[in-house]
């Protein structure tokens, strides 16, 4: 075996997966053509460079349909087939799960997921009148991270390559559903493919580390859901040209290393009062962003990290509506809140980002400087 295999968290993975078969419906080209009223500007959710998607009901259940351009086929059909490829072995609440897939021709392929009535994460933090509170952002940043983590926990894991609030979707309990599989590699023996594959994603998210087939890591999603963090907490987008620095990476990183913390939040909304919530969420955009890709944790660090915030920031409501649905973070079990507030605390600064030594000191604005000393301004 060559050189280049998944290194996922500096292990190198070769076994194929265990995950039992998933039931994926064949779908006839012209059914899918006629539950979307003939892929009507009526039933379209969304536009891409490849191509759409549509709305569509098939024995009242609402789904999604990805229909490529008509002059991006052959790009588009590489997609759809990869997604399938990847969707076929893995299903998890978190995730748009696939649905099924036309099994016409290539040029008539057509992708059905689930569908999502709530928009994406992208609209939720950019065109909403009403910004979410930190509850809401905080569990929906949960709900992301554990998402990227079960791709990484496959064996062998999948790198998801294109993390950005666009591909994260709310479903109508408003939950987070980490979606669009297309640029997707599930790391296997298969070494020619991987070294064949060049560097993908999305500018702003992309991992500067990711210049060659060579650099394929699952550091690349930590690096995208760091920007990801950073877009939740500030509201700002990862590229935006009408401000100076415009990546929100070269403007929100050297504050928090002033420990500027406030200057980084949302200005349409209070910061979190918690002090420790704020260092906390903070430090592990930061730690998810760093430049030195092997000390950027893994996914499964950042979801406890999360996990514990989630336990001291209440939920309330969502965008004025009076809390729709108890947050579900495994299938059938509510979050508890108001229950776990009081042990929070004291439970958080025992498995806290970096030591309660490092960034939990409960000041308003100021990181220790202990943060910064042993590796340099460079890496939180």
């Amino acid at each position: 075996m060559g050189y280049l295999s998944c290194r996922a968290d500096s292990s190198i993975a070769t076994a194929d997966s265990q995950t039992p078969s998933i039931k994926i419906q064949h779908f006839d080209y012209s059914a899918l053509e006629a539950a979307t009223n003939g892929f009507s500007d009526q039933k379209l959710l969304g536009k891409g460079s490849h191509g759409c998607v549509y709305k569509a009901v098939l024995g009242g259940r609402h789904l999604a349909v990805k229909r490529p351009s008509s002059r991006a086929h052959q790009i588009l059909s590489n997609e759809v087939n990869n997604e399938i490829e990847i969707l076929s072995k893995i299903q998890s609440p978190g995730l748009v799960n696939l649905v099924g897939f036309t099994n016409d021709s290539n040029d008539n392929k057509l992708l059905v997921v689930e569908f999502m009535s709530n928009g994406t994460l992208y609209d939720v933090l950019h065109t909403s009148a009403r910004p979410p509170n930190w509850g809401r952002r905080i569990r929906l940043a949960l709900q992301t991270a554990k998402a990227i983590d079960t791709l990484h926990s496959q064996n062998p894991p999948v790198i998801h390559r294109d993390i950005k609030s666009a591909n994260v979707l709310i479903d109508r309990s408003f939950n987070a559903r980490l979606g669009d599989f297309g640029l997707a590699l599930r790391c296997h023996v298969d070494d020619y493919r991987l070294r064949s594959t060049p560097p993908a994603g999305t500018m702003g998210y992309l991992d500067p580390c990711y210049v060659t087939p060579d650099n394929l890591s699952t550091k690349l999603d930590v690096f995208s859901f760091g920007i990801l963090l950073l877009e939740i907490i500030s509201g700002r987008k990862a590229i935006d040209v009408g401000h100076s620095p415009p990546s929100i990476v070269d403007w929100a990183i050297p504050l928090i290393k002033k420990g500027k913390l406030v200057s980084v939040y949302d200005p349409r909304i209070a910061p979190p009062k918690d002090p420790v919530v704020r260092k906390q969420l903070a430090v592990i955009a930061a730690k998810c962003v760093r430049s030195c890709r092997e000390r950027r944790p893994a996914m499964k660090d950042v979801v406890v990290w999360l996990t514990g915030l989630s336990k001291l920031v209440p939920l309330h409501s969502w965008n004025g509506f009076n809390n729709p649905c108890m947050m579900v973070e495994n299938v059938g079990r509510p979050v508890e809140v108001a229950s776990a507030n009081n042990n929070a605390h004291l439970n958080w600064r025992n498995n806290s980002v970096g030591g309660t030594s490092e960034i939990c000191a409960r000041s308003d604005d100021v990181i220790p400087r202990t943060s910064f000393h042993s590796h340099g301004a460079d890496d939180l």
